[in-house]
């Protein structure tokens, strides 16, 4: 039995109910907590996404994952945030890391040869020269494979009024249609990951009277 069973079981339920066409976000522990849907709701995105992430996830497991909890939905869009839990096993055999990838990769071309995918970074703020190189690596893969790729250190604040003011602008003087714009991924990487920054930003900042207190 594999580490996310219990999410494997529950996605599964979830499926049954969840719409085709969809973004849809793998990713690890972190991601979890990433409230997708509200997210693409206050910033007026116009289109579904699911949050699909596990525990835990490593990308030698990530191609039966997917075939279990995400082929079914069908997806128009996959955004991929895998390898924080691969830090040791890249550092020891970056070729089988890549092979492993790319094999996910293929995996989701070869159920929809028009799917867009977002090959997202491994966040790096104490600077780690294996994590640097394990992106240099996955911005490599997403160049080869003609995927997106989203650095998620350079996001912006977390501003949904701002993109609801812009979507406004563009829907007002006739740029866009509403139902039928696709977002650049990176937007919705950018939206997501900001999210997260400003969460965590923010649970830092309210333990830090409690460890001055103490």
């Amino acid at each position: 039995m594999n580490s996310f069973s219990n999410e494997v079981r529950s996605y599964r339920a979830l499926n049954t109910m969840a719409d085709s066409g969809a973004v849809v976000l793998i990713g690890g522990a972190a991601d979890k907590d990433i409230p997708v849907s509200e997210i693409a709701e206050s910033c007026e995105l116009n289109c579904k996404i699911y949050n699909r992430s596990a525990s835990k996830l490593s990308v030698n497991e990530a191609e039966r994952y997917y075939i279990d909890c995400v082929a079914s939905l069908c997806p128009e869009s996959v955004l991929l945030h895998i390898g924080g839990s691969d830090i040791e096993f890249f550092r020891s055999n970056q070729s089988a890391f890549d092979k492993a990838y790319l094999s996910l990769v293929e995996r989701i071309k070869s159920d929809n040869s028009k799917v867009r995918i977002a090959v997202i970074s491994i966040a790096n703020p104490t600077k780690n020269e294996v994590v640097a190189e394990m992106n240099r690596h996955l911005k490599a893969i997403a160049e080869s494979e003609r995927c997106d790729y989203c650095d998620c250190e350079h996001t912006r604040a977390w501003e949904p009024a701002v993109t609801r003011q812009v979507f406004s602008f563009l829907y007002n003087e006739g740029f866009v249609e509403p139902l039928k714009i696709k977002r650049p991924l990176r937007d919705i990487v950018t939206l997501m990951y900001s999210y997260l920054k400003e969460i965590n930003r923010n649970t830092v900042e309210s333990f830090e009277p409690m460890s001055q207190v103490s």
